[in-house]
């Protein structure tokens, strides 16, 4: 089946493009009236085939190593220099200091002295406080979406590899996801038979009660082994710790060699699915789900993920990944019965963006009785609204009348994973994407099918969430 990804979580990131540092050419969100990057750092042909995440994170490690030798003022001077030599196969270090105040961006000396610590991406993620945090932990991949000068400023997403100089300030370089790209939470291991959530959840204890009876320093070598006991085709595992740093990856051991932080790594609908598994393993641990990339034909589209993680100790945690059993004849590219999506990620962004800001404006009682309208203005077909309040219990939807006043907090999906809980936890982690199971209630059904959830906080006391259904087909 060549036309999956054959390796599990972190897939080394091929076919990426053009860097253009911490944000991008443009200094703000959504602004289309900067100017562009100069042409000096726009790549060739040849470069772009250049540029590896193997490469960008090289070339992150050596301006470390330059700035630790020879000092802060003659590392900035030297990155600040768009002629210099830190500028590369068009992708360029820059720095920031962690407060948040841009210390060298060469291509954008207006920048530099600013502070441009509140930034945020199109989907309002607060990109530099992420790149920031990651850094923290020594080195890192951030991703975010952000306009792109090669393409007409459309937002696209992008990767960044950052790491920590002296505990003040990081480096770090960035570059567009190109055609070839794979997201690190998207690969899955090869198929060697039908796998089950049971074999899932039997797989991952196995694994923590091993590490248990043996000590952390045996288990992540025996977690480490690609040959070993625990890497079961499919079903392979992955250690991290509660920083999000990873300890283990049988098919990547990069990542675990170098201790790469994926707190702030998205999936491509933008859910920062090892932020979500840690947070349920700090909390004993449960089910979540990402996407998985298959091609065939010339053709890609995703079929749903589920994955299972429970913690060993208090100091990391394990998991593993399937694709939702259901949906197995995803990887032949058979779309038959299958719910596609008619709306986009922007679209779900956007409606529930506007909906908050309406509430804001109008307040909470206008926007119930709104929300609760079937034909009011946020109701586009299978694409609304509904309104919760943080103890878990719905104030408002358009179409199931006979949940609105009930408590949701413990409800869980056909496969266990908590709907609400990981809503609430995606809003407070600055992001707001999740993925669930759930019924399409304006169309009617009963049976469950993936939905990527958004949702945003009004205030501190509730929140506005959507959601669109189906996979993303090519």
């Amino acid at each position: 089946m060549n036309q999956w990804a054959p390796i599990l979580i972190f897939l080394l990131i091929t076919g990426l493009l053009l860097a253009a540092g911490c944000t991008g050419a443009l200094p703000a969100q959504k602004s289309q009236s900067q100017t562009p990057v100069p042409p000096a750092s726009r790549p060739t042909g040849e470069s772009l085939a250049k540029v590896t995440l193997a490469g960008l994170t090289g070339q992150v490690k050596e301006a470390v190593a330059f700035a630790q030798e020879n000092g802060r003022e003659t590392a900035i001077s030297a990155f600040n220099d768009p002629n210099g030599s830190f500028v590369r196969n068009g992708v360029y270090i820059f720095a920031e200091s962690y407060d948040g105040t841009a210390l060298a961006e060469p291509f954008e000396h207006e920048l530099v002295g600013t502070n441009i610590l509140d930034m945020t991406d199109r989907y309002g993620v607060p990109l530099v406080k992420k790149l920031g945090e990651t850094a923290r932990f020594g080195i890192g991949y951030v991703s975010y979406d952000y306009p792109n000068p090669q393409d007409t400023m459309v937002a696209r997403p992008k990767l960044s590899v950052v790491a920590d100089v002296d505990g003040t300030y990081y480096v770090g370089a960035g570059t567009y996801a190109g055609f070839g790209m794979v997201y690190p939470s998207t690969g899955i291991g090869q198929k060697n038979r039908d796998y089950t959530t049971g074999d899932l959840t039997a797989f991952v204890k196995s694994a923590v009660a091993y590490a248990k009876a043996n000590g952390k320093e045996k288990a992540l070598a025996a977690f480490n082994d690609p040959k070993g006991q625990f890497a079961d085709g499919e079903l392979t595992l992955i250690a991290v710790d509660y920083n999000g740093t990873v300890l283990a990856n049988p098919l990547t051991p990069d990542t675990a060699n170098n201790r790469i932080n994926l707190i702030n790594y998205h999936d491509p609908d933008g859910v920062t699915t090892i932020r979500e598994m840690r947070d349920l393993s700090l909390s004993g641990g449960g089910f979540s789900y990402t996407v998985v990339a298959a091609t065939k034909g010339g053709k890609t589209w995703y079929a749903p993920k589920i994955d299972y993680a429970e913690p060993v100790d208090d100091t990391y945690w394990v998991f593993s990944g399937i694709i939702v059993p259901e949906y197995e004849q995803l990887r032949e590219g058979n779309l038959t019965g299958i719910t596609v999506r008619n709306h986009t990620r922007t679209e779900l962004y956007d409606l529930v963006d506007r909906t908050v800001t309406y509430a804001k404006a109008n307040g909470r009682e206008k926007t119930l009785a709104e929300i609760n309208n079937p034909g009011g203005q946020f109701v586009n077909g299978d694409l609304f609204v509904w309104a919760e309040d943080f103890n878990g219990t719905i104030l408002a939807d358009p179409y199931w009348k006979e949940g609105i006043g009930k408590n949701w907090m413990d409800y869980m999906d056909p496969y266990g994973s908590k709907t609400t809980v990981l809503n609430i936890n995606a809003i407070r982690s600055g992001t707001g994407f999740t993925h669930a199971m759930f019924m399409d209630t304006a169309a009617g059904q009963k049976s469950s099918v993936p939905k990527l959830l958004y949702a945003q906080a009004v205030d501190d006391t509730w929140w506005i969430g959507s959601g669109i259904y189906g996979v993303q087909g090519p």
